[in-house]
């Protein structure tokens, strides 16, 4: 069961601008906004100390507050991982026998302590004690604190003071600051000179001005998670260049030669310069400077930015080994949320069925075109080899259609790999976010995985050379006596691997035989008030 960690009244009350909010408006925006801006929604979560302690989290890819936010309700909790200050599952069930004798599990434990356990001045945490730390500092009786306000003064302002709140226990330490994206650029590089907007919110315009007495401006800006990246620039009276910028060596410069700059948009008087795209978590760069060195303009610069967060535990690798192995895949959908582009060209899954099975391997949500392939190790030696029949399948996903593989597999272990199609095509590298779907139903008859189809005189085409049917590909269908593609050749595979699949394997003249041979949140709670102000 998760817990629900959101405090509205106090989320409300720290947060002005948010007053006039009900308690779903300020829950779907502690979601959507507040969690991304670093806004604090309860004094008794520290998301940073929460990813401070659990240094794990940070490993299986959860890094944005949203992503540990989550990991916390869901998990984390109920695990009795730290995550404040004022609160240690484990110690506020030794310090209090009774609730121990109830049996409550950590969840129930923590809303005790915040429903109850607080009012009654219960200690909590191994440095925490609420009512110790009211009774050592006067000048909150004098103030007139009650225990609940006691807590809050301790976790906003005691820690950082240094007051002591346990009998004879050390002050809580102090979370570290934590860094989110690369670290600062080098001193006196270009962009030590960039103004760091930090993690960017969902929403940021900037006014400025650029030209002759102050040649460009740059802006150094953290994406939490992956997402969608809106800039726009407008409001301009010369022609003026948007740059978008990711310093890839880190050593604060441009480097033309790494691709640091992503891409390039002119903004006209008459026109606004519009940079969209899918975008990697990260840190990056943006600069704004007029076409000629004589011009002056104003700008409008927007930032719009919609996260579209990674669910894969861990970064599948682009070779066989470094592959993600999701294990067993059964009748029940798998789904995989991940990304590809620019600074991760592929991910490859690795995956194991357990008996003959018809397997179904979907690409969905994809902004540019990238290829989705079924591979088998066949030699086991670790890598993909074209020749050896080591592909099985593949499909292409755009924009406007998916990707779907729908094959026959003998039971083994395979491998699907997402890869960008710039890796087949000469357009330029652009970046998407992808939602891979497996499953696999398990069939009785046997079945050949290999691309080679089997051979037998009916569908021979040096006897019968009028038609050529694979069977389990309809990728190549009609083959006529000179060696001529038929009219549905690429009607199963991709125009790029089609082409290569004939490159590949009509070798001279009608050499039919070599390619016959070498184919290839729970819904929140409201009712329960926790106000604690």
């Amino acid at each position: 069961m998760a817990v629900n960690l959101a405090d509205l009244n106090f989320y409300r009350a720290v947060n002005p601008d948010l007053a006039g909010f009900n308690d779903p408006q300020a829950f779907q925006h502690l979601l959507n906004n507040g969690l991304n801006e670093g806004r604090v929604f309860s004094p008794y979560i520290d998301l940073n100390l929460y990813r401070a302690v659990n240094t794990g989290l940070a490993a299986a890819g959860l890094t944005s507050n949203r992503q540990l936010y989550d990991h916390l309700q869901n998990f984390g909790v109920a695990e009795g991982r730290s995550f404040s200050s004022v609160f240690d599952a484990n110690f506020y069930r030794a310090a209090n026998p009774d609730l121990a004798a109830a049996g409550l599990n950590n969840e129930q434990l923590l809303d005790h302590f915040r429903v109850s356990g607080i009012n009654e001045g219960r200690a909590s945490a191994p440095n925490f004690s609420v009512s110790f730390y009211l009774a050592a500092n006067p000048d909150l009786q004098a103030a007139g604190f009650n225990f609940q306000q006691a807590l809050q003064h301790y976790v906003f302002a005691g820690i950082r003071e240094g007051r002591t709140a346990a009998p004879g226990g050390p002050v809580a330490p102090i979370p570290p600051p934590v860094t989110v994206g690369d670290p600062p650029p080098p001193p006196n590089s270009k962009f030590s000179f960039a103004k760091d907007l930090g993690v960017l919110p969902d929403s940021l315009n900037i006014q400025d001005v650029v030209g002759t007495d102050n040649s460009t401006d740059s802006y150094r800006f953290t994406l939490a998670t992956n997402g969608d990246l809106d800039l726009t620039l407008g409001a301009v009276t010369k022609t003026t260049a948007l740059e978008l910028i990711k310093d890839f060596n880190q050593n604060g410069e441009i480097d033309t030669g790494n691709g640091d700059v992503l891409i390039t948009k002119p903004a006209y008087s008459s026109e606004n310069g519009n940079i969209n795209r899918a975008i990697e978590a990260g840190t990056y760069y943006l600069r704004v400077y007029p076409y000629s060195s004589s011009d002056t303009t104003n700008y409008d610069l927007r930032f719009r930015f919609t996260p579209k967060p990674s669910n894969t535990a861990a970064n599948p690798g682009n070779t066989l080994n470094t592959a993600l192995d999701i294990g067993v895949v059964g009748p029940e959908n798998r789904s995989f949320k991940n990304f590809v582009g620019d600074t991760d060209t592929s991910d490859i899954y690795r995956f194991t069925v357990n008996s003959n099975s018809d397997v179904n391997i979907g690409l969905y949500s994809v902004t540019r075109g990238t290829i989705i392939e079924l591979l088998k190790d066949v030699n086991n030696n670790g890598v993909i080899d074209r020749g050896d029949g080591d592909f099985i399948a593949a499909d292409d996903a755009y924009s406007s259609s998916n990707g779907n593989i729908n094959r026959a597999i003998e039971a083994g272990t395979y491998y699907v790999r997402v890869e960008y199609m710039q890796q087949f095509t000469a357009v330029s590298t652009e970046n998407t976010n992808y939602n891979l779907q497996i499953s696999a139903q398990p069939r009785s008859a046997s079945v050949n995985t290999n691309s080679s189809p089997s051979l037998n005189l009916s569908n021979d085409p040096l006897i019968n050379p009028r038609s050529f049917n694979t069977g389990n590909d309809s990728a190549i269908q009609t083959f006529t006596t000179n060696g001529n593609a038929g009219s549905d050749l690429t009607g199963g595979l991709g125009n790029a691997t089609a082409n290569l699949l004939l490159n590949e394997s009509f070798t001279g003249g009608n050499d039919f035989a070599n390619l016959l041979a070498a184919n290839p949140v729970e819904t929140p709670d409201f009712s329960q008030g926790l106000a604690l102000i």
